[in-house]
């Protein structure tokens, strides 16, 4: 897809064109879930901005290319399709696994935290929970094998464990919730 023009004036009226034809408002519920994912793809950027890990950089890569991914389902309406497959699933829940190895298990809530780039997967990672709870009230009807919202509920995770591990490998200690 070739983008020639970017300034279309179509929206200016409060709606907005989707992927699949047709208009809708601009506070419709497929909208609100693009632009969360959206959001979280851009905040995945400014994470990397700050991120000294190439591994990582990478991973995170992939993760905005599938989110990119989900919104082109997303605009689709395709409910059925699952444009995000097992596979895409299995990359995070790889990666959580791999990292979680060396991680102590957790006797307390931690507070989020760390240096710019931890601190930072820790706002995407509440980012990745209002899209998924968007995501979840767009597919309501259709939740029971939704990858799209089992991507996301694993993403969070993905994020809060390379936080952790992320501070471990840079001796950044973990504060905890105090009762």
């Amino acid at each position: 897809m070739r983008i020639t023009k970017v300034t279309t004036r179509n929206g200016d009226g409060g709606k907005t064109g989707l992927a699949r034809g047709g208009s809708v408002h601009k506070n419709d519920p497929i909208i609100h879930a693009l632009g969360e994912i959206d959001e979280l793809s851009s905040f995945l950027g400014v994470c990397n901005a700050f991120c000294d890990d190439s591994d990582m950089i990478d991973q995170l890569k992939v993760i905005q290319n599938h989110l990119f991914d989900i919104g082109g389902q997303i605009s689709l309406n395709e409910d059925g399709a699952n444009i995000i497959t097992e596979e895409s699933i299995n990359f995070l829940d790889k990666h959580i696994e791999n990292y979680n190895k060396s991680l102590d298990p957790l006797e307390e809530f931690i507070l989020p935290g760390g240096d710019s780039f931890s601190a930072n997967l820790h706002v995407a990672r509440t980012i990745t929970r209002r899209a998924e709870r968007s995501v979840v009230n767009l597919y309501s009807d259709n939740l029971e094998n939704n990858h799209v919202v089992m991507y996301l509920n694993r993403l969070s995770d993905y994020l809060f464990v390379i936080s952790r591990f992320y501070n471990k490998n840079k001796n950044i200690i973990e504060n905890t919730w105090q009762r």
